[in-house]
């Protein structure tokens, strides 16, 4: 790397959490104002649904578009762009009057929030040891539930005092004022013109070539579940808990305490997998994902749905941002960012429906108690697909996986 580049280096982490915080707040903002959208604007169950997905779909387009791009022109100008189109479509998410044009904004600043992630996880696994990883990508992305339980926590006042849009106003201009500081510091690790970038992969090579084509299917059946969980806990919550029985500030809460359990979990289970592998951490998370989500959808006390709602967070979300560690280490340098932005894209094209089912089984009749038991088995599935890609990709996924730096690094 350049001098320049070590030392803008040093600036990296608390950029990269700083872009992930504001992620986060932006991904889970929509659960905060789904209550308030749902009385003003008078919405279904179905329709509900349909907005919660709204963010999803733009970030699977977002994630593979970026990816490929990040391969191709360099991880820090697609990070720019992306954040740009972030911060610009959520502003003007609070300047919509109807449903139709929240849920297009909604989709377009999930573009560039799909097309910030994997480019921002390519970055970190680039700059950081490769025996700390996973590590590394988990404590940046454990920036998102810290959004999400500022967006919960703003979702307590600002919308009673300022309505639903003021969310939106908030988690627009705080991204765009992040531009200037990714484009001081924001180092580049595959630069035009420098050997890194004279070894291109192809995509589907970087996907399948080389005997990763077992690994990749596991890698993304693991994210489609987990994330597809993920979406119906952040989307559906606040209704969820409502439709129990309970005030809406107490669905709140369990948003924060599922975020909580996230931060928890993906720090512990991170760094237990640079020390221990992948299997043993992950399947313990997914274990207690299973756990939480059977006492989530039987606990008869405000106390219990709030200890219930932490261990879905260590599971469900510690589970995903584990996820986006591991998944740099399947995949060799050149192709990184394709095969990361492949298994996001995936894990979003998959989660785009789950609160759209959601949203219809309830509007069809069944409990809320039903819809949440009904993921127990989902969170099973997503735990042996884990357990399966440990055992083909053994050499990466051990305690003493490699991880390719960048060529000529």
């Amino acid at each position: 790397m350049t001098d320049k580049t070590i030392q803008t280096g040093a600036f990296a982490m608390p950029i990269c959490f700083l872009v992930s915080v504001l992620e986060g707040y932006d991904l889970q903002v929509i659960s905060s104002a789904g209550p308030a959208l749902q009385k003003i604007m008078k919405l279904s169950q179905e329709q509900i649904g349909f907005f919660l997905s709204a963010t999803l779909i733009g970030l699977a387009i977002g994630a593979v578009a970026g990816g490929w791009l990040a391969d191709r022109i360099g991880r820090k100008p697609v990070v720019i762009v992306s954040v740009a189109t972030l911060g610009v479509f959520t502003f003007a998410t609070a300047l919509s009057s109807t449903y139709e044009m929240v849920v297009i904004t909604r989709i377009l600043a999930g573009i560039g929030l799909g097309g910030a992630m994997p480019t921002l996880i390519a970055t970190m696994t680039e700059l950081t040891a490769a025996e700390k990883t996973t590590s590394a990508v988990t404590t940046m992305i454990v920036g998102q539930p810290l959004g999400g339980i500022i967006s919960g926590l703003a979702g307590r006042t600002m919308v009673t005092n300022f309505g639903w849009q003021s969310l939106f106003l908030v988690g627009g201009v705080l991204t765009v004022l992040t531009l200037p500081l990714l484009i001081r510091y924001l180092p580049e690790t595959r630069r035009p013109g420098t050997a890194n970038m004279s070894v291109r992969m192809p995509a589907m090579q970087a996907l399948f070539g080389e005997g990763r084509a077992a690994a990749t299917l596991l890698l993304w059946t693991s994210f489609i579940l987990t994330l597809a969980l993920l979406s119906i806990l952040l989307g559906w919550t606040p209704l969820l808990v409502k439709s129990m029985g309970y005030p809406i500030p107490v669905g709140i809460n369990a948003i924060i305490a599922i975020n909580v359990g996230g931060i928890v979990g993906g720090l512990i289970a991170s760094r237990a997998i640079d020390k221990l592998g992948v299997r043993a951490p992950m399947l313990v998370l997914y274990g207690v994902m299973a756990l939480g989500l059977y006492m989530f959808a039987s606990v008869e006390t405000p106390t219990g749905l709030m200890a219930a709602a932490f261990l879905v967070g260590l599971g469900v979300l510690g589970g995903q941002f584990t996820l986006y560690g591991v998944a740099p280490r399947v995949y060799p340098f050149q192709g990184r960012g394709s095969g990361v932005g492949f298994a996001v894209a995936m894990g979003r094209f998959g989660s785009v429906f789950a609160p759209i089912i959601v949203g219809l089984a309830l509007g069809q009749g069944a409990g809320a108690g039903q819809s949440i038991q009904a993921m127990v088995p989902v969170a099973l599935l997503a735990g042996l697909a884990l357990l399966a890609l440990t055992v083909v990709s053994s050499s990466t996924l051990g305690p003493a996986g490699r991880v390719d730096p960048p060529v000529g690094h």
